[in-house]
């Protein structure tokens, strides 16, 4: 195992390290933000041209300014109603309809595995860059990689949540060292630029419910964002991600054990609401399905204090057409049916018993 430098801050050098042999990669290279080390990967493998970047359409939409701050084109890929993720079949179409490789990026939304044994197939075959979506850390500690680079968060909400940074693994030593060199050049996440990230989010929300896409102002927006997209790791948070890493092991085992209380508390629900039919080694959040729509349910939850989440809607309802290439939404019916309910510490038996006996009336209620 290693790192991507030489001479680089040894408190950095170390935790790179770790990463790496945590998720079964050579080489590790943080970035003060995740879409930081995805930038920085897109001007290294572009080579002067821009290169296609395949994504599912429900994805978060700061991946599409990273991409298009990066030089990559955006091509998104339709998500299934039942799973919230891509067939594989649908990633080893988009890869066909290109005129050109570059990097497809298969996620394992909320924790949720996939099989996109096609793709890798695929990807390999005709040079096309894998690259992993940290979305809810699903491997961790032994687990082989199946792609060519693993991409990781640690902002909020994240598995591994410190609140700011992110990191790029390979196994690939030049690769990594090349990404290095360009995070070199990039400024620090400073408490400004967490201002002005924090301040377009603000305005991204409160345009949430009527938004237009072609709006003058959804556009200077994400113009803005594409801009924010380049900050290096100041070592800040080694410790503290260091020890969300020592963590995780045991988080792990106690989501685990939340989601085992969910699924018992919903099991008179399962026709209702229903599970997804995928393996969830590392749960991000309890997902489930709302097959007559979630509103009742969600609203239900949220007038008694428990989050019944906020779903990632199809980027082509967030975003601005000439940012995007691919399909037009599919992905409306897994946003009208799912419920994202927490498995974190503070949902405890009793929580998620109340939680469970709400949805029970507004099943009633129907």
């Amino acid at each position: 195992m290693g790192h991507a430098g030489i001479g680089r801050d040894m408190s950095i050098a170390a935790l790179e390290q770790k990463l790496a042999r945590s998720f079964g990669y050579e080489y590790a290279v943080m970035a003060g933000r995740a879409r930081s080390a995805l930038v920085a990967l897109i001007e290294v493998l572009r080579k002067g041209d821009n290169i296609p970047v395949l994504l599912p359409e429900n994805i978060c939409s700061v991946l599409v300014t990273a991409i298009r701050a990066g030089g990559g084109t955006v091509v998104t890929v339709p998500v299934s109603a039942d799973t919230g993720l891509p067939d594989d079949q649908a990633f080893v179409a988009a890869m066909n309809g290109q005129p050109t490789p570059g990097i497809v990026m298969p996620t394992h939304l909320y924790g949720f595995l996939g099989d996109y044994s096609q793709t890798v197939k695929i990807a390999r075959a005709k040079g096309w860059f894998i690259l992993e979506n940290d979305t809810n850390a699903v491997r961790c500690h032994g687990d082989a990689p199946f792609g060519d680079g693993l991409l990781m968060s640690f902002g909020y909400a994240k598995p591994l949540e410190v609140g700011r940074g992110g990191a790029i693994m390979t196994n690939e030593a030049n690769l990594a060292k090349e990404i290095q060199s360009r995070l070199s050049t990039y400024g620090p996440l400073n408490e400004a630029a967490i201002k002005q990230e924090n301040d377009l989010m603000l305005q991204r929300r409160a345009m949430r419910k009527s938004l237009d896409v072609a709006d003058p102002e959804l556009i200077r927006i994400c113009d803005m964002e594409t801009a924010l997209s380049r900050f290096r790791f100041d070592g800040r948070d080694c410790d503290l991600i260091r020890a969300k890493l020592d963590q995780f092991p045991a988080e792990r085992t106690e989501r685990l054990a939340r989601k085992e209380i969910w699924d018992r508390a919903l099991e008179p629900l399962d026709s209702i609401l229903h599970p997804v039919p995928l393996p969830q080694p590392v749960p991000w959040r309890l997902i489930r399905r709302a097959v007559t729509g979630r509103a009742p349910f969600a609203d239900i939850l949220w007038q008694n204090d428990i989050d019944a989440g906020i779903n990632y809607r199809s980027l082509w309802r967030e975003m601005p057409a000439e940012y995007l290439t691919g399909t037009a939404p599919a992905s409306d019916l897994w946003g009208e049916t799912v419920l994202n309910l927490w498995v974190t510490k503070d949902y405890h038996r009793p929580r998620i018993e109340k939680a469970a006996d709400l949805l029970m009336k507004a099943a009633h209620d129907q």
